[in-house]
């Protein structure tokens, strides 16, 4: 398994990725970016940990919503 580095929030993180698996664990990254900068930006929290806490359950319900 290898590492890439990715950005989330401005914050580098290095994450174990499958051979092969770059892009879709790079666009998973962008989704993950976009829906916690969303929740940041909407000037109510400010903590990385509540955000993330707060993105999880979004983005689990887009795709519950897409495979229903």
């Amino acid at each position: 398994m290898k590492q890439i580095e990715v950005t989330i929030m401005g914050h580098s993180y290095l994450l174990g990725c499958p051979e092969g698996g770059e892009r879709s664990l790079q666009e998973a990254v962008s989704r993950v970016d976009r829906e916690m900068c969303n929740i940041r930006d909407a000037g109510k929290i400010k903590a990385r940990e509540r955000i993330a806490v707060l993105a999880a359950p979004n983005l689990a319900y887009s795709i519950v919503q897409r495979s229903a």
